[in-house]
């Protein structure tokens, strides 16, 4: 894992339905002194230093460097905020889930986490929980757009490879796709917001200017997701197992091998979850491979692969607005994500429908 600087970790798109990278610009208010010597008590590590990495919304990140030149990943997780208490509640499924799939040799190139000296998974101190998780060497692919055609296909292979396993791994779990749109609640209630209130500083102002502008565009959007939700059904049988947020952040490529960071999205979900982050211009690459892997085609839903398209970017808007009126404490942090909203979100919806019209009308159902 890299811990490259803010100005460094901006994904350039080839794929714009991807998801991007999202960053904690601040610290957690804890002082390195004491996380060390929690982190050694209970993993029975002795740490050189830590270091703070400033990417993820759902956790804060460390880099720790024991004292025998091993390195590990830190992610401390605060109880007191929302977002970071619904990635709590995901750890009971995808800790288990990745230290399976790597200690039974299903799928290796992953990180998975590692035990404290109770047994546990995962420990807590007060009001922060932690996981300690295996180190992967290498840099990210969010610099890495567009991708090789190497990279693509090895991609492809990977996601097919995690349907394959699909039987194999404990599903009881697992969460199941349910076509959720809850965050609309928060999004709609945003708008009302900004729409009514009076900014008294330049962030605000630039905050309410730009979803204001493209309220229309939101909301239709909206509606597109509401409706698809409402007449779509999926038999569980279709169901496979889907990484949830494989774009180039959360890969590592080193010495010609992927490495794929981050489960915490981790579902089971019809193949088009796993397929929608690709449907831009080198979408045949990426699903000629898929369909090598998997030695069989596939009919793709494009009422899903909408679906998905649409809701991903909504999904971050929601979070990204949400942050930026109630959660944030550093204006750094705001001015970030107010960032993400400008070119990373609202900018993307336009090409959805031409990526979609752009996927080959064979590999259609």
């Amino acid at each position: 894992m890299n811990t490259r600087t803010l100005s460094e970790i901006r994904a350039k798109p080839q794929f714009l339905n991807h998801m991007v990278v999202r960053l904690l610009i601040s610290k957690f208010k804890i002082e390195d002194e004491q996380l060390i010597l929690f982190i050694q008590k209970n993993y029975g590590i002795l740490i050189k230093d830590i270091e703070f990495i400033p990417v993820g919304d759902s956790a804060y990140s460390y880099k720790v460097n024991g004292l025998d030149e091993q390195q590990y990943y830190l992610k401390l997780f605060d109880h007191h905020n929302d977002r970071q208490r619904e990635g709590i509640r995901r750890l009971n499924y995808y800790l288990p889930l990745t230290w399976d799939l790597y200690h039974q040799g299903l799928f290796i190139n992953i990180t998975h986490p590692i035990k404290n000296y109770l047994g546990s998974l995962s420990t807590t101190l007060e009001d922060i929980t932690l996981v300690l998780f295996n180190f992967i060497v290498g840099e990210t692919l969010a610099e890495a757009y567009p991708f090789s055609d190497e990279i693509l296909v090895g991609i492809a292979k990977s996601v097919a490879t995690l349907e394959q396993i699909t039987p194999h791994v404990n599903q009881t779990l697992l969460p199941k796709e349910s076509f959720d749109i809850t965050f609309e609640t928060d999004l709609l209630r945003c708008i009302s917001i900004l729409e009514k209130s009076n900014p008294n500083n330049d962030i605000y102002q630039s905050l309410r200017e730009v979803v204001l502008l493209k309220k229309g565009q939101i909301l239709s959007s909206m509606n597109v997701v509401r409706e698809i939700r409402n007449s779509v059904h999926i038999n569980a049988s279709q169901l496979v197992l889907c990484h949830g947020d494989m774009w180039g952040g959360n890969i590592i490529y080193h010495n010609h091998q992927l490495f794929f960071l981050d489960w915490e999205s981790v579902i089971l979900a019809p193949p088009e979850y796993n397929l929608y982050g690709y449907i831009g211009s080198s979408f045949d690459i990426f699903i000629s491979s898929y369909f090598k892997q998997l030695d069989r085609k596939i009919q793709i839903n494009l009422f899903l692969i909408r679906f998905y398209s649409y809701r991903a970017h909504l999904r971050n808007l929601s979070n990204w607005v949400m942050n930026i009126l109630f959660r944030n404490t550093d204006e750094s942090q705001s001015i970030n994500d107010l960032d993400m909203i400008r070119n990373h979100c609202l900018n993307r919806f336009d090409q959805i429908e031409p990526n979609i019209r752009n996927i080959r009308c064979d590999i259609v159902s």
